[in-house]
């Protein structure tokens, strides 16, 4: 199965990072949690779902989210593949829903169309304003 550009082995419970050329033989808590959100991937997952498919002995808040954590820190860049969902759980999401290039490097999502329509028209009333504000001299002195 394919996350970004990570390789996850369902049947031998590893996930390879192409972008460093290494493998990594997952825990059975690391393992439990990218299986479920893989199986379930476009939707949202609850935490105790996610619980639910952790080994007995693991099964705690702390424990999941130091198993995401985890996952995530091996993904590298693919980690923007999972996402939380403020107050109900996880999402594992088939495509990148995050800009990439120059937008990426601001928070949040790319600029709408709105947005940017909003941002010219803010520049040519600037323009406008100090156009306005400083008039040509109708003389120019030289010495």
């Amino acid at each position: 199965m394919q996350i970004g550009r990570c390789w996850f082995d369902i049947a031998q419970a590893q996930l390879s990072n192409q972008d460093n050329d290494t493998s990594w033989k997952m825990p059975p808590a690391e393992f439990a949690v990218l299986n479920t959100l893989v199986e379930h991937r476009d939707k949202v997952l609850s935490n105790e779902q996610l619980l639910a498919s952790l080994p007995e002995q693991a099964r705690s808040l702390a424990s999941l989210e130091a198993a995401i954590k985890r996952v995530r820190f091996f993904l590298g860049q693919s980690a923007l593949f999972i996402e939380a969902v403020d107050g109900q759980g996880y999402i594992l999401h088939s495509k990148s829903t995050r800009a990439t290039g120059f937008w990426a490097l601001r928070p949040g999502k790319s600029m709408s169309l709105k947005q940017y329509s909003l941002l010219i028209a803010q520049l040519v009333l600037l323009l406008l304003l100090i156009y306005s504000l400083f008039e040509p001299t109708a003389k120019i002195f030289f010495p």
